[in-house]
């Protein structure tokens, strides 16, 4: 007899602070289907998604060292459009400048950062959602 798996919405979330990234990690494992991975980086998450192109969503929490998160945005969406692969922009700033922003440059999402992680798991849980309805 086969088990059936059923399909996994593998996250790539980019953040240089490993705190965030784990707490956020934690929570979504928690949740149904979710598969995570981390980019400490701009160059490391453009090198992630050039040797696996198997990711569902990505969540980026502010610029990099290396790269402004409008850059790593940019450069994403040369590859791949916003339907194919979701972006979910958190930052602790709230201005609408930087809103309409990352919204121009190709964010699906823009969460401002809180204590409360709700609110990025309603948004994984939406995509995830999505992609099944689109699958089906």
């Amino acid at each position: 007899m086969a088990i059936i798996k059923e399909q996994t919405f593998k996250i790539l979330i980019a953040s240089e602070n490993m705190n965030f990234r784990n707490i956020l990690a934690g929570k979504l494992r928690m949740l149904e289907n979710f598969e995570v991975e981390f980019a400490t980086g701009g160059f490391h998450l453009l090198h992630l998604l050039e040797h696996k192109k198997d990711y569902n969503m990505i969540i980026c929490n502010e610029d990099m060292n290396d790269m402004s998160a409008q850059e790593i945005i940019s450069l994403v969406r040369i590859e791949k459009a916003k339907a194919e692969l979701p972006i979910l922009f958190i930052s602790k700033n709230g201005s609408e400048e930087e809103i309409c922003d990352m919204v121009f440059m190709g964010a699906n999402d823009y969460i401002v950062q809180t204590a409360n992680f709700q609110p990025i798991l309603e948004r994984a849980q939406k995509y995830l959602h999505q992609m099944k309805a689109n699958a089906a």
